[in-house]
């Protein structure tokens, strides 16, 4: 059985799509240039920080994102998944979240998609480099937990760009978050689709079930894994 947690604490975070960012910040760049960020995703997700119920193929699906102004948001906690963010909670399948990106890029609130790959089974990380500029200064991807039915970790609206200078190093905390769309409990328990979706939430579930409270390990707090973004020369 699933719980919807949402701490007041929690509600005053601007940061929505994670937890805990650490920065550094230089201004030696031309604000009229673009820049290029390193990402490295490092997952924690494995039986001996997460046991209970965990899935032998257990791996993320390929990071799907992209870059954009602060207009637009791929997905929010609290509020209904689109489309294209279900189907990769629920797939893994980045096809309707990139027609999506599509049209905010069409519409002049998105620059870039950002695409790579995810950590298959038996990995623990994965890197990609993407651009970014200060008219689409904020950056939000997200990536499937597999198996599972609906949930996925993610970064929303990460503001790069602040006081006139482009942040560096950053290193960010992951929860995890259902999606609303599948009521199953488990990892690789049979499709339970919701006709009546639910909003977004950081994933908590029975303790026989998962390991999950809050999107993180109910006993220790040890979050599912972490992005690193560093600014490149």
């Amino acid at each position: 059985m699933k719980f919807i947690y949402i701490p007041l604490l929690f509600l005053t975070i601007l940061l929505a799509g994670c937890d805990d960012p650490n920065s550094s910040s230089i201004n030696n760049i031309n604000p009229n240039d673009d820049v290029v960020y390193e990402l490295t995703f490092n997952s924690n997700w494995s039986a001996a920080n997460f046991p209970t119920n965990y899935p032998a193929t257990a791996h993320f699906s390929g990071l799907i994102g992209l870059t954009h102004n602060n207009q637009i948001n791929i997905f929010r906690r609290s509020e209904l998944a689109s489309p294209g963010v279900i189907v990769v909670a629920e797939t893994g399948e980045k096809g309707t979240l990139i027609n999506e990106i599509n049209t905010h890029i069409t519409n002049n609130d998105a620059d870039k998609i950002v695409d790579g790959a995810g950590i298959p089974a038996g990995s623990n990380s994965v890197s990609l480099s993407f651009s970014a500029n200060t008219n689409y200064s904020y950056f939000s991807i997200v990536s499937m937990l597999a198996p599972s039915p609906d949930w996925f970790i993610g970064i929303d609206n990460l503001q790069l760009y602040e006081n006139n200078k482009w942040k560096n190093n950053l290193t960010l905390n992951l929860r995890v978050y259902d999606a609303g769309s599948d009521s199953a409990d488990t990892f690789t328990a049979a499709n339970a689709p919701q006709i009546n979706k639910d909003v977004i939430t950081r994933l908590t579930t029975d303790s026989a079930d998962t390991n999950f409270f809050d999107g993180v390990h109910r006993d220790n707090g040890t979050f599912i894994g972490t992005i690193t973004l560093k600014l490149k020369p």
